[in-house]
């Protein structure tokens, strides 16, 4: 009986000393934590369109050295940068593009071209009506549209075309959104009788081997690159000679397209500074 006594004596205590080292050893690390301070970035990843990476931008100033971090409410969280990237500021225009040559041999696909051809319809209430907006553009500005629309950019197989017009204020006023994330699962197609023309594959030729007439409206699509060459091109609606920098002087606009009574002069606005 009295070893059994004993025994029990001896578990409860070295359970009782287990208890004890565990909480020392923990209120030890509780102290050196707070006495390390903030751990600080100990890496620098090699990404060359980050402007703290590209020779010649200017760092951002280093903040104050301190052992905690400023707190914020829990609206500013959200907005706050923190952590070893925190100090990065991606610039579109530093982001490698392809390089295109003007010369090269180019052999526009048929195949490509109807893809492309349907793709575009798909974004249109009707031929020769502004595409819509494919993407979230929730907190976007004119500014953030221009930035990958003014001149294009190609990210692998993503694409940003060209605009095809001068810069205009309120891209959204014509180019519509796709529903908030709260109504994405909403039906929002408007039911409509209206038909319009069929998308044109091709224009019309004077004789054989003439300069083909240009298919479609020329109205604010006075940038022909912006489809029909460079690297945010579409697929199969490529020239083949994007060198020649003025369509007119061959392509003829079409004489039925074109004939609308319009403004000689559109009220295009400055281009954002958007470097």
């Amino acid at each position: 009986m009295n070893s059994e006594t004993n025994s029990k004596n001896v578990a409860t205590r070295g359970s009782i000393a287990f208890l004890v080292a565990v909480i020392g050893v923990a209120v030890v690390g509780y102290f050196v934590g707070i006495n390390d301070g903030v751990p600080q970035e100990d890496f620098e990843q090699q990404a060359p369109w980050l402007s703290s990476q590209v020779e010649g931008s200017e760092r951002p100033a280093e903040p104050p050295s301190t052992s905690t971090i400023a707190a914020v409410t829990y609206a500013e969280m959200r907005r706050s940068e923190t952590g070893p990237t925190s100090q990065w500021k991606p610039k579109l225009d530093q982001i490698p593009q392809p390089q295109y040559d003007l010369f090269a041999e180019i052999k526009p696909s048929e195949e490509a071209k109807l893809q492309s051809t349907l793709t575009r319809a798909s974004r249109r209430a009707f031929n020769g009506a502004p595409p819509i907006i494919p993407h979230v553009v929730e907190g976007t500005n004119d500014a953030a549209c221009y930035a990958c629309h003014g001149e294009g950019k190609r990210i692998e197989n993503r694409v940003a075309n060209r605009m095809s017009h001068g810069f205009l204020a309120n891209c959204v006023q014509c180019h519509a959104p796709p529903p908030p994330k709260p109504f994405t699962d909403f039906d929002t197609e408007v039911q409509t009788t209206f038909v319009g023309l069929p998308a044109p594959l091709k224009g019309e030729r004077a004789f054989p081997g003439a300069p083909p007439t240009i298919p479609h409206s020329t109205w604010m699509r006075d940038q022909c690159l912006a489809c029909h060459g460079g690297n945010a091109g579409w697929a199969g609606l490529e020239s083949t000679h994007p060198w020649r920098t003025n369509c007119l002087q061959c392509h003829a606009p079409s004489a039925t397209l074109d004939q609308s009574i319009v403004p000689e002069q559109i009220g295009f606005l400055p281009e954002p500074n958007i470097k």
